[in-house]
């Protein structure tokens, strides 16, 4: 029982070291074309860190649910950015 616990403490620093380091790198990076994606691109990076960080504390189904309407949202973002931009280029 004892092992367990040591491991998952080490998976969630691990994990919470990834977290922080995409998110200096987001907050960071400088405005460039399309640099939307490349936020998303790094945003799901810390999706799936965070569905680690659930996996390990044995919320199975809160990962699964994160693991499902994450990608939804990050489709929505990514489509309203894309037309958004063919808005800018007709006018």
């Amino acid at each position: 029982m004892y092992d367990i616990s040591i491991i998952k403490d080490i998976v969630l620093v691990v994990v919470s070291i990834g977290i922080l380091l995409a998110s200096i790198r987001l907050w960071i990076q400088k405005d460039s074309k399309n640099m939307v994606y490349a936020r998303l691109h790094i945003a799901g990076v810390i999706d799936i860190a965070c569905i680690i960080i659930l996996l390990v504390l044995n919320q199975p189904l809160l990962a699964l649910i994160y693991l499902v309407l994450c990608p939804f949202a990050a489709h929505a973002i990514a489509n309203a950015d894309y037309y958004d931009e063919l808005k800018e280029k007709a006018d």
